[in-house]
């Protein structure tokens, strides 16, 4: 044999020998796994037959109650044998003696047992605003308290032995909870509303920032896609349009709607109907544009609609869909910052029930309600970084008034600040500066002037205008914080209205280790400074622009707080606060007008019927404040009020509702006008002598 035939033999039984032993470790590994898995189903089944009775006795009753003739009759129901083979399978599981000892943990009985309370005081709600009685259920003994608490406890301890998974407790404390604070708030007594509502928002935070955060695994349950946030989103949205829209358009068919301003606004839009200019009679008592008043060219977007649907209810749901798009930028602003779907469906409804957004329309339409949108979408192009849309939508802003350049001159100091946007800071705020100055001289020459009379309390020369304003706060900073805080009428006024607009977002406009973006809540001293009484109240119109601002302070905010328990929780709070202030500040106004037009529906269509088959489309009026929208589709109409009884008007249409009407009455009687017509007890119409 030739030497290299013995070395091939050689190297072939050394390969066979470890491929031998390598099949014969893989053999022995794998007995080894199965005689491990069979110890292992051995000590189950003594533990099993150890504790046994309990399996061994639900096996046996369930056998009895399977084999009866009633259940037989109900398992043919599918729903019926499926929730029953359920029951059973938890109850003959190993799982169960956790789940006891998970549901009966001293924390969770006591969540428990609270909110097992709150369930029975759900029970008793009625009688709308009774609760803030102090004899309210005193006749209900607390044998019946603790006897009705006692059967919630019982029935939410089966709920919390049944799902193991998720603290049930928490979420019966949170949904019992929230009817009660919900309800209250509702029908919130009249007096003392604001202490209430901060007494409500406090303790409904604690309820639902241990909810929050005791939940927190219930998100791995919860699985929102991109297409569920979006219908969620456009749903808040289109909740926010309901009521905005409901409250403006029953404000009108309620005659609840006065001249100033939304009269007025119905006789411009005629009047640009017609001619294509914003003429109006009914705002300073003669024929004027109204942009010598404000320059408004933003109402322009409005005419085609109103052109398609020439009624005031247009412009009612018109302004209703310009605040309720707002969602839209929150919502992509939302998504730049790469919040989470949940979070972004949350932030959407912060700005759909931010209370300012739908109370800010108590008295009907105004073009501020523009503001918000485009504040909002400037705010997103320039995240973006789309440099040509954020100009675009800061020329919108300022279309919409002369002072909205103040918004813009506040967001350019932000860019130059804190973010160190050179370019575009200039830029803006020389848009700002030069609009807001060609305006001045606009309004100051050819207009009724700068309405500076409204911060005339840091004017020391009335010549000065809006200068002397800003020279005083450069000059007294000291004597600017006398006036910051100080109203005329209540010195609570301006402490409510900053709770009102930074408690709803759970002050997180300023959660921000970056004092510079502080900037962003700034405009709040807008209102604040002013001794004109209806800047720093939310019933009013002035809060657009600046809830723009605080509405992107937290979303710009949020990103920073890496800890997301936080957030959470801070997002709860704000939240709970939002709910409360919503019920509390803008139901009160929708529900009463529900209740108005229900029960008096008929005759404010007859007193419609009547002024429109009395009065001539052509002719020249004088009407009542709350008559004067329903017929202010002519080219000449005027308050009479500030028409001081001047006989050079056709009509004159008194609203006998109110005793005011008799100076006019009598004071047209004198000048020969006649009574032309009368429904009852509610309008009178006058009319010229033809002698």
């Amino acid at each position: 044999m030739k030497p290299s035939a013995v070395q091939t033999d050689s190297d072939t039984r050394e390969s066979n020998k470890r491929l031998s032993n390598f099949f014969r470790k893989k053999e022995e590994l794998f007995m080894s796994r199965a005689a491990r898995k069979l110890k292992r189903t051995q000590i189950h089944s003594k533990k099993k037959k150890k504790n046994g009775l309990m399996p061994v006795f639900f096996s046996k009753v369930k056998q009895k109650i399977f084999d009866s003739p009633i259940t037989q009759k109900f398992l043919k129901i599918r729903f019926v044998k499926y929730i029953l083979q359920k029951l059973y399978a938890i109850f003959e599981s190993a799982r169960l003696k956790s789940n006891l000892m998970q549901a009966f943990s001293f924390e969770r009985s006591v969540c428990r047992l609270i909110a097992a309370w709150c369930f029975f005081i759900v029970s008793t709600l009625g009688g709308k605003d009774a609760f803030a009685a102090l004899e309210w259920l005193q006749d209900t003994g607390l044998a019946q308290v603790g006897g009705a608490t006692f059967g919630f406890f019982l029935l939410f301890s089966l709920v919390a032995v049944l799902i193991g998974k998720i603290n049930t407790d928490a979420l019966i404390l949170l949904s019992g909870s929230t009817v009660c604070i919900s309800y209250w708030c509702f029908y919130a007594p009249s007096t003392n509303r604001e202490w209430f509502l901060l007494a409500a928002i406090a303790v409904y935070a604690l309820f639902l920032v241990y909810c929050i955060r005791t939940l927190a695994n219930i998100w791995e349950y919860v699985k929102m896609h991109t297409p569920v946030a979006i219908i969620l989103a456009s749903l808040v949205g289109l909740v926010c349009f309901l009521g905005i829209a409901l409250l403006g358009c029953l404000r009108y068919k309620s005659f609840a709607s006065p001249n100033f301003d939304f009269g007025i606004w119905c006789n411009m839009f005629y009047n640009m109907k017609e001619t294509g200019l914003a003429m109006v009679t009914c705002e300073r008592d003669t024929l004027l544009s109204h942009f010598a008043v404000h320059i408004s060219p933003v109402y322009y977007i409005f005419l085609p609609f109103y052109c398609l649907f020439p009624s005031p209810l247009t412009l009612q749901i018109a302004q209703a869909v310009v605040l309720a798009a707002g969602v839209v930028p929150v919502y992509l602003l939302a998504r730049h910052f790469k919040f989470s779907n949940p979070q972004t469906v949350l932030v959407s409804a912060l700005y759909a029930f931010f209370p300012v957004i739908t109370t800010g329309c108590s008295y009907d339409l105004h073009e501020n309600c523009f503001l918000s949108l485009f504040l909002l979408f400037t705010f997103y192009f320039y995240e973006i970084k789309k440099p040509i849309p954020m100009y675009v939508c800061a020329v919108f802003v300022l279309s919409v008034k002369e002072d909205a350049a103040i918004y813009l001159l506040f967001f350019a100091l932000f860019l130059l600040i804190s973010e160190r946007r050179y370019l575009h800071g200039s830029i803006l705020a020389a848009m700002a500066i030069g609009y807001f100055l060609l305006c001045s001289h606009i309004l100051e020459t050819t207009g009724t002037g700068m309405m500076s009379n409204r911060y005339s309390n840091l004017i020391f020369n009335t010549e000065d205008g809006l200068a002397g304003a800003i020279k005083t706060i450069l000059v007294n900073p000291g004597y600017v914080l006398t006036q910051l805080f100080t109203d005329k009428d209540a010195i609570w006024d301006k402490v409510m209205y900053v709770i009102y607009m930074l408690l709803p977002l759970g002050f997180l406009p300023f959660a921000s280790k970056k004092p510079s973006r502080w900037l962003l809540v700034a405009p709040m001293l807008v209102n604040l400074l002013t001794m004109y009484v209806y800047q720093p109240r939310i019933g009013f119109q002035y809060h657009f622009g600046i809830a723009a601002f605080l509405v992107y302070a937290m979303l710009k905010n949020l990103p920073d707080i890496s800890t997301l328990d936080v957030r959470r929780t801070l997002l709860s709070i704000a939240a709970a606060a939002c709910l409360c202030s919503y019920l509390i500040t803008v139901v009160p106004l929708i529900q009463p007008r529900i209740e108005k037009w229900k029960t008096d529906k008929e005759s404010f269509a007859e007193m419609e019927t009547f002024l429109e088959e009395t009065v001539p489309g052509d002719a020249s009026v004088a009407a009542s404040t709350y008559l004067l929208p329903h017929i202010a589709d002519r080219s000449e109409i005027y308050e009479v009020y500030y028409h001081k009884n001047k006989p050079d008007i056709e009509y004159v249409v008194l609203d006998t509702r109110y005793s005011s009407y008799k100076q006019f009455y009598e004071a047209y009687i004198e000048l020969g006008y006649t009574v032309f017509a009368q429904l009852d007890s509610r309008i009178m119409v006058l009319k010229q002598s033809t002698e």
